[in-house]
């Protein structure tokens, strides 16, 4: 019956002009997306730029319009959500995201579903966790590998949540629109995504573009971000949550000035949130979506990193320095306030047993093998296949047509990062063993000091150490 309905799909076509390239596109390997909406009315947004004072270039006026969705997997009908109709079927398409959704002439898209489905068919064997869900994206980050190996390292190093996601073909209304990653949307469930309480949990983002969200809470460590919220809606939000949310938001950022920290935050999962960034090189700290969750308000429930996102943009680029967000560049300071807290330790413990983590699971190997067989698998193949026709579409003079070189290159930097690294944690280590004993020093003997290049030293006994304890002179 499926074939049937096929054929007559393509038939259709024929009388419009379009069964040659439809065809053409199952025939390049990736699953299809087909969205047809109501009259063939297009999603809109327009381009906006920061207030004074702020970063970023963003999209308002953002109208969603109802829809069909089809996934075509060869000659298939995989899924179906049926026309649309309000709570029961069909799905809603919007552009999503900020500097990518306001520049880019292929927008991204936002795809909310009337009903829960899987999308993705990529379940291990044996996995019987809940995976549907309503909130699904199609991203237009087809120009690099970075991203494949960097969500495969978040895997990989046993982050709580790795969205899963899957390269495809999307025509929207009979128009052919290229190469997109459909993937999963960072939201709250109670399976297989950010699991929280749906009474008492959330899921905030330290986020840029604050200023065109319809609900924030400042930040006093950070001068250009404020928090926003991912979970729950700031339309669902309600008096009490909004008091807790603000509340846990002032204890957490206090926590990391002094020796508390680790009653608040889940330190591990801070350091593996940043060792991923580390190991991919990522430069931008304000684009690479900080995200935090506290599954509820019982004490015994700390504020975790949960997951990581952007980190392609900027990622793979300097050798010799360690990941924005690590540094503190751009004024985010959470993770240099972490390693320079020299009164409690706790984190650059978990950031150094975190490395050595990684080296005895041979994670590095396991990411090479990843790297040195994507270009093979039928993903690696359909991408290859696909992405010529994607640059011609839209006329880019960049992409994944020259998959097999950017995979080698990553291959490269991975081997020459996990040798910079072992070598700035053996440093961090030395310093840290040596400094153990300042966690019962009088904070008047210790001080921090900005220096006029924007690094942050400590000075203590006239001595000088960096953000990360290493011991740098008199």
């Amino acid at each position: 019956m499926k074939q049937i309905i096929i054929t007559a799909i393509l038939a259709a076509a024929v009388a419009t002009g379009q069964a040659q390239t439809f065809a053409e596109v199952l025939g390049y390997g990736l699953p299809v997306v087909v969205v047809n909406t109501v009259g063939g009315e297009e999603p809109t947004s327009e381009a906006i730029e920061h207030p004074a004072g702020c970063i970023g270039t963003s999209i308002t006026n953002v109208v969603a319009k109802a829809a069909r969705l089809q996934i075509y997997r060869g000659d298939t009908i995989w899924y179906d959500s049926g026309d649309y109709a309000e709570g029961e079927s069909g799905i809603k398409i919007k552009h999503r995201g900020n500097t990518s959704a306001a520049l880019f002439e292929n927008k991204p898209f936002k795809l909310k579903l009337q009903k829960k489905a899987d999308l993705i068919d990529s379940r291990e064997e044996g996995d019987s966790t809940d995976r549907r869900s309503k909130d699904w994206v199609l991203l237009n980050s087809v120009y690099s590998a970075e991203l494949q190996v960097a969500f495969q390292l978040s895997r990989l190093v046993g982050m709580e949540y790795t969205p899963r996601m899957q390269f495809v073909n999307v025509f929207i209304n009979d128009d052919y629109r290229g190469m997109y990653v459909l993937s999963e949307n960072i939201t709250r469930e109670k399976e297989g995504r950010v699991s929280v309480d749906k009474q008492d949990g959330y899921i905030i983002e330290l986020n840029a573009y604050f200023w065109n969200e319809p609900f924030s809470i400042k930040s006093d460590m950070v001068r250009f971000m404020q928090w926003t919220l991912k979970y729950p809606k700031a339309e669902e939000l309600t008096t009490e949550q909004e008091a807790h949310i603000r509340s846990d938001i002032q204890r957490m950022e206090a926590s990391l000035l002094d020796s508390n920290y680790p009653q608040v935050i889940d330190v591990r999962s801070f350091a593996r949130w940043i060792m991923v960034h580390d190991i991919m090189g990522t430069r931008d700290s304000g684009g690479c979506n900080i995200y935090v969750a506290r599954t509820d308000s019982e004490a015994a429930s700390l504020m975790r990193m949960p997951v990581v996102w952007d980190m392609v943009s900027s990622a793979m680029t300097v050798a010799d320095e360690w990941s924005g967000t690590h540094c503190g560049r751009g004024e985010v300071n959470f993770f240099p306030l972490l390693f320079d807290n020299v009164q409690c330790m706790d984190f650059t413990k978990a950031f150094i047993d975190e490395w050595k983590r990684i080296k005895e699971e041979n994670i590095f190997d396991s990411l090479v093998a990843y790297i040195d067989g994507y270009a093979s698998t039928p993903e690696g193949i359909a991408v290859r296949v696909s992405a010529p026709h994607h640059m011609q579409r839209w006329g880019y003079s960049y992409g994944l047509t020259n998959l097999v070189p950017q995979l080698a290159a990553a291959k490269r930097w991975i081997a020459s990062r996990k040798l910079w690294i072992d070598e700035q944690v053996s440093a961090m280590e030395s310093a840290y063993t040596g400094m153990s004993s300042l966690r019962e020093q009088p904070p008047a003997r210790r001080r921090k000091e900005l220096l006029p290049d924007g690094h942050i030293v400590i000075r203590h006994d006239n001595k000088t150490y960096t953000i990360d304890g290493l011991y740098i002179g008199h």
